[in-house]
């Protein structure tokens, strides 16, 4: 998830004391880090899982809960610079960002259903490519302000190369921010697509079980009213009623497939909808 930037308004200067030549152009550095640090989840059903989840109080920089969180810290460096040097140069500049990764851990994963902990897996597999997505762009971010910085490298007073510098920082933070954005749409929508079909199937499967639940009680009422014949002595009714006993049998067989169908579909919305 998108995190707040601590971003630098502007590089600050340092005069020398003493002016010596305007130094070489210098190519700008990168300095990156990334940890990643996991916060505790327990239980051993969805549900719980999900209530750890949540009691961990994750939020991205929308307000929105979340399961897993990148924040950044940018910072912008410079080595001396000699403010009477014509034109004015920065010897060194140094972009660096630090990054932190926050994902959930289950503390006792081998006490999970053998199906519960697949879906952990899966599930925990997606946050953390979800996070890596967003450490990519700022790392991407970090490149492309490096060429942004190296083309403004001299002016002809400090002064000026200092907001010129200040002017690319802010252009490239926020082209970074709407290319997190612009993913945060696109994974929202894939995301919402999965859900959307998942539903559809649930739909489809709970519009089966309602006709087929009348059916069967349904004949539980006929078979009730046969066996009361069959044991009042209608021998001749026997075999109608075991035929009806057989269809009723294969009709709750299928019942109980499609209840089956539409709790894995719950469970797996339940999943799906980080």
């Amino acid at each position: 998830m998108v995190a707040a930037l601590a971003l630098l308004a502007g590089p600050g200067l340092t005069a020398c004391s003493s002016p010596p030549p305007a130094p070489p152009r210098q190519p700008v550095g990168v300095e990156n880090g990334v940890s990643t640090r996991y916060y505790p989840v327990r239980g051993t059903t969805t549900a719980a899982i999900f209530a750890a989840i949540d009691a961990n109080g994750l939020v991205d920089t929308s307000g929105q809960r979340a399961v897993g969180v990148t924040s950044v810290e940018w910072k912008l460096t410079s080595g001396d610079v000699d403010v009477r040097a014509v034109p004015c140069v920065f010897p060194s500049l140094t972009v660096m960002l630090h990054l932190v990764v926050m994902l959930p851990r289950h503390e006792t994963p081998d006490d999970l259903p053998a199906d519960l902990r697949d879906r952990w897996e899966r599930f925990v597999a997606r946050v953390a490519a979800h996070e890596q997505r967003h450490v990519d762009i700022y790392l991407e971010g970090a490149k492309a302000m490096k060429a942004r910085l190296e083309a403004t490298r001299t002016a002809v007073s400090c002064a000026d190369l200092e907001k010129a510098i200040d002017a690319e920082w802010r252009a490239q933070q926020s082209d970074i921010e709407r290319a997190q954005a612009e993913f945060h749409a696109v994974d929202e929508t894939t995301a919402r697509s999965e859900r959307e079909a998942l539903q559809a199937r649930l739909d489809g499967t709970r519009a089966r079980l309602e006709p087929a639940d009348a059916e069967i009680r349904r004949l539980d009422t006929e078979l009730a009213d046969l066996r009361r014949q069959v044991d009042a002595g209608r021998a001749d009714l026997v075999a109608q009623h075991n035929a009806l006993a057989g269809r009723r049998g294969a009709l709750a067989e299928e019942y109980n497939r499609l209840v089956a169908d539409a709790n894995g579909l719950i469970d797996a919305l339940n999943w799906a909808r980080w």
